[in-house]
């Protein structure tokens, strides 16, 4: 992994997108891509999945969108990441605090952390020194 980490936000909140980019920027985190919905992401992953460079290292997942939502998003994520050739760290973030999305979330090992929203400045910090260390 190299010192300029790949982040990817899938969101379809423009503003949350808008604030994460700009505070991963102040972490001197430029290498940014945002997505609207969680469709693309998931055909860059499976048609791209031994190509390293242009996986992300971290992807912040949004729970609630159009389309496919964050749940579905990794049920798709775990049949294509038997392929993929990258340790990915995966972040959902929502606003929500129910209780069944928690436990959930927890049935996927490829989260890293449930999140939420709004992501703090320290947390994103600690994100990308965890994925700097590694």
């Amino acid at each position: 992994m190299s010192d300029k980490p790949l982040v990817w936000i899938i969101d379809d909140d423009d503003i949350s997108k808008y604030v994460m980019k700009r505070n991963l920027k102040q972490l001197s985190v430029t290498n940014v891509i945002g997505f609207p919905d969680s469709v693309q992401p998931l055909k860059i992953l499976t048609d791209n999945f031994d190509a390293t460079d242009e996986l992300p290292d971290i992807i912040l997942l949004d729970l609630n969108m159009p389309i496919l939502n964050g749940f579905q998003f990794m049920e798709e994520f775990k049949v294509a990441n038997k392929n993929i050739k990258k340790d990915i760290q995966i972040y959902m973030l929502t606003s929500s605090l129910s209780s069944d999305d928690i436990d959930r979330s927890k049935l996927f090992p490829e989260i890293s952390e449930y999140i939420i929203k709004p992501i703090q400045l320290r947390k994103l910090s600690r994100i990308v020194d965890r994925v700097l260390q590694d």
